[in-house]
């Protein structure tokens, strides 16, 4: 197969998403999830939730705030669209750029029906190449050659459920390459964030495509090994802290990062040590979840009182996590529960009172990385080598 045809459009500014970034995620990377995130980790490139450039298009000016709304401490922070008229996307980019973001990423890996199938954006892009290809030229064009285009996506799509566990290597490798080659030659794209499962549209709800189709890192490492001017980041399958410096240290990388989701939600504090560990910082932001809190709860009040609309919920959800697997985790979830029902009561209040009236001191105070020993009763460093099970106390 020949690669590269046609030259690299280098009108953009060079770019890539650094060791480390928070997938974008519908209903979860929100700015209050954001603002928790950039607590623990100051070099982590963050992500929206993806906007339609159709919403982004026709929204009065006066909504665009709730969509395009970012604070300093959030940088940096990528603005993901999702959309595939290059017209109604350069309007979009057009209405963005002004607002702050390091980058604009477009959605090709969605694979949802919504987005993908009645959408015909999203995963469904990835049959479209050189469409691709005309949609970041208008991203650019739209932001006036100022911002970097990247694009996420899949190692590849089908419509045949029956064939979402089967994958021929060269066949998908074959046609993701052309995806590349087309995107990055005609499209200007210079840094993709990949999936390393493909799609199945049309048979899968999203959850089971990050589930059934089978990873195939193999694929992911291969593109940054065939195309080595541009930049790749995988992602999928990275549960760990660990698991994602194992990837970036295995012999041969040539990936520029990887990239995680739904991991980093589930335990947000299990990545609490991202800065020393994968950009060698002397030291992380957080030094506690005791500090985490009282940051967070000034925020959510201020929030809340600059908000004409109630977004208590909104404001309550993405600390739920904080404690996940700890001792009385389950216990502080209620009690927020409880006292979100109050409503004299407000949001930063009801996290410090629920922490208060719920867990330890020592799991307030331990700092990143320290691990519940159940034997003795104590937060302790991780033993080296030593795979630590984290306690769930589900009786609380």
């Amino acid at each position: 197969m020949s690669l590269r045809t046609h030259p690299l459009n280098d009108s953009l500014p060079p770019y890539d998403d650094g060791a480390f970034a928070v997938a974008p995620m519908m209903d979860y990377t929100d700015r209050f999830l954001r603002f928790i995130l950039r607590q623990l980790t100051s070099r982590a490139t963050l992500y929206t939730e993806m906007v339609t450039a159709n919403t982004l298009a026709h929204c009065s000016e006066a909504e665009l705030p709730r969509f395009l709304g970012l604070g300093e401490a959030e940088q940096p922070l990528v603005l993901q669209l999702g959309g595939a008229d290059p017209s109604l996307v350069r309007r979009a980019a057009a209405i963005a750029s002004p607002w702050g973001f390091a980058a604009m990423n477009l959605n090709c890996g969605c694979p949802s029906d919504r987005v993908a199938g009645s959408g015909r954006f999203g995963a469904a892009l990835m049959d479209e190449p050189h469409q691709v290809a005309a949609v970041c030229a208008a991203l650019a064009d739209g932001a006036g050659g100022q911002l970097p285009v990247t694009v996420k996506c899949r190692v590849g799509v089908t419509r045949d459920k029956a064939r979402a566990t089967e994958i021929d290597d060269e066949e998908t490798y074959e046609r993701l390459a052309q995806f590349v080659e087309v995107v990055s030659s005609r499209g200007g794209v210079r840094c993709f964030q990949v999936h390393a499962r493909k799609a199945v549209l049309g048979g899968l709800s999203p959850a089971q495509n990050r589930q059934i189709p089978p990873l195939r890192y193999n694929l992911v490492h291969r593109l940054a090994a065939d195309f080595p001017s541009l930049r790749f980041s995988l992602n999928g399958g990275i549960e760990s802290l660990p698991s994602a410096r194992k990837v970036l240290e295995g012999e041969s990388c040539q990936l520029s990062g990887v990239m995680v989701g739904r991991a980093v939600v589930a335990r947000p504090w299990d990545w609490a040590q991202i800065d020393t560990e994968l950009y060698d910082e002397p030291f992380n932001p957080a030094s506690s979840r005791r500090q985490v809190l009282d940051t967070y709860a000034a925020f959510a009040d201020a929030e809340a009182a600059a908000c004409a609309h109630n977004i208590r919920r909104l404001l309550l959800a993405p600390a739920l996590n904080l404690f996940a697997g700890e001792p009385h985790g389950k216990m502080f979830r209620r009690r927020v529960d409880e006292l979100a029902s109050d409503p004299s009561i407000s949001a930063g209040s009801i996290i410090l009172r629920s922490a208060e009236d719920t867990l330890l001191a020592e799991t307030l105070d331990a700092p990143p990385g320290y691990v519940w020993r159940h034997d003795e009763r104590a937060y302790l460093p991780p033993v080296p080598n030593e795979a630590l099970a984290r306690t769930d106390t589900t009786s609380d």
